[in-house]
């Protein structure tokens, strides 16, 4: 009998988002016992993301949650993500790429599956509508050789980003199987009490429902 305490342990990078959330589901399915880690590194939707992150820890009972804060990102600057002055829309949608950020995730990531000792790290990076070259494939198996080069407490730590081939459209689908949730997940990258219907993850997501003939159950500012 498979206890939860017998199964193996998985760091998950959970933003609150559909995809990190679909990620997540993924990990449960194949036998891991998660380990949320919620990273706030002032980003202006901060609030709305950890209030769905905590949903989505309670939901899926995981171990536990952390949350990192790295608040010198937005000091550095570079990214319309840290901006409240810029509605970040289809003209601009490369501002929404934060400098090297799915490094520094994965990072902290492998530093709290080392010293906890879990086996992988998932991340909910997908492969189409690509905007960010740190979510490419490409850059996940470079990571992953970084991680067994620069480990020492656990070497074998797997980066895991089971979305990574998926469009947004078979993302929901495969969440859609799998019970997620998507009424707790926020996607929006603009700071509104609704979600703009504007940024590129607002319209990639309306689009995967659309695409699906399912109902997006949030919520959008009327256009």
């Amino acid at each position: 009998m498979i206890t939860p305490e017998s199964k193996p342990l998985a760091v998950c990078l959970v933003s609150g988002g559909l995809d990190s959330a679909v990620a997540v589901a993924v990990a449960q399915r194949d036998g891991f016992q998660t380990r949320f880690l919620f990273v706030e590194y002032g980003q202006k939707t901060a609030s709305k993301e950890r209030r769905s992150a905590t949903t989505l820890a309670a939901h899926f009972q995981a171990i536990t949650l952390d949350t990192v804060r790295l608040p010198w990102l937005k000091r550095f600057g570079g990214s319309g993500l840290f901006r409240r002055d810029v509605e970040l829309n289809e003209s601009n949608e490369r501002f929404e790429y934060v400098p090297f950020r799915n490094s520094i995730l994965l990072a902290v990531g492998v530093v709290l599956a080392e010293v906890s000792g879990a086996d992988r790290v998932y991340i909910g990076s997908t492969g189409s509508d690509r905007i960010c070259p740190d979510n490419s494939p490409e850059f996940m198996v470079a990571f992953q050789q970084l991680t067994r080069l620069g480990t020492m407490l656990k070497t074998d730590i797997q980066i895991i980003a089971p979305l990574i081939h998926m469009n947004k459209a078979q993302v929901v689908q495969t969440g859609t199987s799998l019970n997620v949730p998507f009424e707790l997940t926020w996607s929006c990258h603009n700071a509104t009490k609704l979600s703009c219907g504007g940024c590129s993850n607002c319209r990639s997501r309306q689009a995967a429902f659309q695409s699906l003939g399912l109902t997006d159950p949030l919520k959008y500012n009327a256009k």
